[in-house]
């Protein structure tokens, strides 16, 4: 077959494949239109995780990607890998495009991460008792919120004052007139912390 012929040849078959893939409703190739035929529009993609250094990141499994990209193509969009494909516990360090090293088979994007940063809890929840001044008024124990947060284990003195949950104790008890002057030490409980001592209150009216 002469190199005219064959270069024919190939034309027509990638022509018939993608005529096949149209009408067979072939997947697509990620964020386009194009039908995903392996060889003729597409080849496959291998993307590695890296560290900011460079080093790899998880295992054969956790640390790899395997997807498709346009044959031509010289840089991969890491935003097109799935949140859930990518490292547990990790993130993307940049969304922009990385170079695809085509000199591999399958070929290779090397994409980097990092340690997903926590949020700082910005509040934290208060188990507090209320006496009334009020004679014959049980006491009420109320779970607010501070607007603070605390580190006994770093500080095991540390205060909560009336300021701090002074929003959320008078939303949750409309009927109470508290001491504002009221200050409490704090100690661990189960699901927040407890002030060590009570706060006088008494009923509006």
């Amino acid at each position: 077959m002469s190199n005219i012929s064959r270069r024919q040849f190939l034309k027509s078959a990638g022509v018939a494949a993608l005529a096949v893939a149209a009408l067979t409703g072939c997947k697509k190739l990620p964020d386009t239109d194009i039908p995903d035929v392996p060889g003729v529009t597409s080849v496959d993609l291998r993307v590695l995780f890296v560290d900011e250094k460079g080093n790899p990141v998880g295992n054969s499994v956790t640390g790899v990607y395997e997807t498709t990209v346009l044959k031509d193509a010289k840089k991969y969009d890491p935003k097109l890998i799935p949140a859930d494909k990518l490292p547990k516990g990790y993130e993307l360090i940049s969304e922009d495009e990385v170079d695809i090293i085509s000199e591999s088979t399958p070929k290779i994007a090397k994409v980097p991460v990092k340690l997903e940063e926590s949020k700082p809890a910005s509040k934290s929840k208060i188990f507090l008792t209320l006496k009334f001044f009020n004679g014959g008024v049980a006491d009420r124990h109320v779970e607010v919120i501070a607007n603070k947060v605390f580190d006994l284990k770093s500080n095991p003195n540390e205060r909560v004052y009336y300021a701090d949950i002074k929003d959320s104790l008078l939303d949750k008890c409309k009927d109470i007139e508290p001491d504002e002057t009221w200050q409490s030490y704090l100690k661990i409980v189960d699901g927040g912390y407890e002030a060590t001592v009570w706060m006088g209150v008494a009923l509006k009216g």
